[in-house]
C-alpha cells in the first residue's frame, strides 16, 4: 500500500495547523507498528529541523504528552481540541504565517545532497535543492507525478 494511502499529505490541516493530521497519521500507525521504519526516527523529535520537531515548537507542545492524547481521543476533532487546551494559542494569521514560513524553505546544499543520495530514483525527474520538505514528501509519496 502506498504511503499516500496510509498518511495525509503535510500540507493538510486540522484546526488550521499544518502538519496536524498527518502528526495523529504517524502516531496511530507507529502504535500499530505499521509506520515503516524511514519515518519511524523523525517521529515527534522535538529537536533539530524536522516537520514533527517544528509543530512541537510552534505549539509548545511536549512530545509524550501529545502522543498519549492523540492515542487516547477517539477522532481528529477530540485531538485538536486536546492540542488547542494544552497548546500556545495563536492566532489564525500566526498558523498560517507559520505554514508559509515552512512552505517556503528550502533545504540546505547538506539536505540536498542527503535527498540526493535516499531519493536516486527522483534526481533524474526533479531538482531537489529546490523544491521544499512538502514537496518533497508529496513527490516521495506519489500525490506529485514525477513524469
Amino acid at each position: 500500500m502506498p504511503m499516500s494511502a496510509l498518511l495525509r499529505s503535510p500540507r493538510e490541516r486540522l484546526g488550521g495547523y499544518l502538519l496536524l493530521p498527518r502528526l495523529i497519521d504517524k502516531i496511530r500507525l507507529h502504535a500499530k507498528g505499521a509506520l515503516p521504519p524511514e519515518y519511524v526516527g523523525n517521529l515527534l523529535r522535538p529537536a533539530g529541523l524536522t516537520l514533527d520537531g517544528r509543530f512541537l515548537s510552534f505549539t509548545g507542545l511536549d512530545a509524550e504528552q501529545f502522543r498519549e492524547a492523540v492515542l487516547s481521543e477517539e477522532n481528529d476533532d477530540a485531538v485538536l481540541a486536546w492540542v488547542e487546551r494544552h497548546a500556545i494559542p495563536h492566532t489564525a494569521s500566526e498558523k498560517e504565517a507559520w505554514a508559509r514560513a515552512i512552505a517556503a524553505a528550502r533545504p540546505t546544499p547538506e539536505t540536498a545532497e542527503y535527498r540526493k543520495k535516499i531519493y536516486p530514483e527522483l534526481v533524474a525527474k526533479v531538482d531537489l535543492a529546490s523544491i521544499n520538505v512538502l514537496d518533497m514528501i508529496d513527490l516521495d509519496e506519489g500525490r506529485i507525478p514525477t513524469g
